[in-house]
């Protein structure tokens, strides 16, 4: 402890704990609050932090580990009968103070936001917060290694370099941006990744300066070795598992049940909001018989689906899903004959379908603009995404009207 103490004195890179602290804080807080009550999304907020602390954590590795030992703690180390090693050890561990610690603070911080309701799911607020502690023990780590091959004015900068393409060009699971109730981080396969990351920080302990890194020991230099290989295989393994549906999902009951995750409670009164608002449909629309969050169902192309996700916690996916469902019972017509029906309104360009699915989602979602912008769409499209989003402000019975009207042209005219 005492030569960890005057290694985080002798460091400029004390100066670091406010300002990371701060950012960390910053990125977490003004993030839009649909994680609130939600452990997955809690853990998964907290742990988006470490893609730049991980990256500022790989330059400060890189810078330290480039330095020779600060003159005014050489003479506590030469003292010590394994100089190397232990000389090492407390400067590792004042840079992952330096970010490990607002990191954690950041993690305690939405710990406490969603404790409160204590939701279902809070391995899934485990398994993101390990995730993060083990991307910063691995970006310390790879910034040492670079610190120890390359001079106090390049290492930083390839240190920080190659963390950023590693987390963002690489297909790992390094970072998250959030944690939906479908997926759910590997515990196991998390703790083997920060086994491995805290392996190769134990062979940093035993690397020699600069160009004497050559002159390393055959058993160190095969420790060194073993350690990136094993933190390699950790880091391109995934460790965020899709789940297969829940025997205890939870399904708000109407004319058509929205079933939701466990873990998605938080939501029950947007469902019934939505179904509240779907009760007085016209009879012309069809009633599915229900619609399911993302990963509860079991599709026909063998795969876990759903009609919506809450990524985002929207109630425009929300009111999109129970949409689409509806349309699809509605126009089910359509299908027969390998989809005559939709062939034969896309020569004729006719919308109509369209401009009811987007009168029915604003109607669904409680009106207002829609969260998301439409691209992609011709001129044909454009109008009749307008013209459903126009019709869902009329009064109650030229809404009726026209929608029966309009679903009655489109089946009579193209889907007999």
């Amino acid at each position: 402890m005492t030569s960890f103490l005057l290694a985080l004195r002798s460091s400029p890179l004390r100066w670091l704990l406010a300002p990371l602290l701060a950012l960390d804080l910053i990125l977490i807080l003004t993030r839009d609050d649909y994680w609130h009550g939600l452990w997955g999304d809690t853990g998964a907020t907290g742990q988006v932090p470490t893609l730049l602390l991980g990256v500022f954590a790989a330059a400060a590795a890189a810078w330290t580990s480039s330095l020779r030992r600060p003159p005014e703690v050489a003479e506590t180390l030469s003292a010590m009968p394994k100089p190397r090693p232990q000389a090492e050890l407390p400067r590792i561990a004042v840079v992952l103070c330096v970010f490990v610690v607002p990191y954690l603070v950041g993690q305690a911080v939405c710990f406490a936001v969603t404790a409160s309701s204590w939701p279902a799911g809070f391995t899934q607020y485990l398994g993101y917060l390990l995730l993060g502690f083990s991307s910063l023990l691995t970006a310390t780590g790879l910034g040492w290694v670079v610190g120890r091959l390359l001079s106090s004015r390049w290492g930083p900068a390839a240190g920080a370099l190659g963390w950023l393409l590693i987390a963002m060009v690489a297909d790992t699971d390094l970072s998250v941006v959030n944690g939906p109730a479908r997926l759910q981080p590997d515990l196991l396969e998390i703790g083997l990744r920060s086994a491995a990351a805290l392996l190769l920080l134990a062979a940093c302990l035993w690397l020699p300066y600069g160009p004497r890194i050559t002159r390393i020991s055959p058993l160190s230099g095969l420790a060194m070795v073993l350690a990136l290989a094993a933190t390699a295989a950790a880091a391109t393994s995934p460790v965020i598992d899709e789940r297969h549906g829940s025997a205890s999902k939870a399904c708000v009951k109407g004319r058509t049940d929205i079933c939701l995750w466990p873990e998605e409670e938080k939501y029950k009164p947007m469902a019934q909001d939505v179904l509240a608002r779907a009760e007085d449909l016209p009879p012309v629309l069809g009633t599915p018989k229900a619609v399911y969050s993302l990963g509860l169902v079991y599709t026909m192309d063998r795969r876990w689906g759903g009609d919506f996700d809450l990524d985002s916690g929207s109630v425009w996916a929300m009111a999109d899903g129970v949409t689409m469902a509806i349309s699809t019972q509605t126009f089910a017509a359509c299908r027969n004959k390998d989809f005559a029906g939709f062939e034969a309104q896309r020569k004729a360009d006719d919308q109509s379908v369209l401009a009811v699915e987007r009168w029915l989602e604003k109607r669904l979602a409680g009106g207002g603009e829609p969260e998301y912008r439409e691209s992609g769409m011709t001129e044909s499209m454009a109008k009749a995404v307008e013209t459903g989003k126009e019709m869902a402000d009329q009064p109650e019975a030229e809404q009726r009207a026209w929608v029966t009207a309009t679903v009655r042209h489109v089946l009579e005219k193209y889907c007999d």
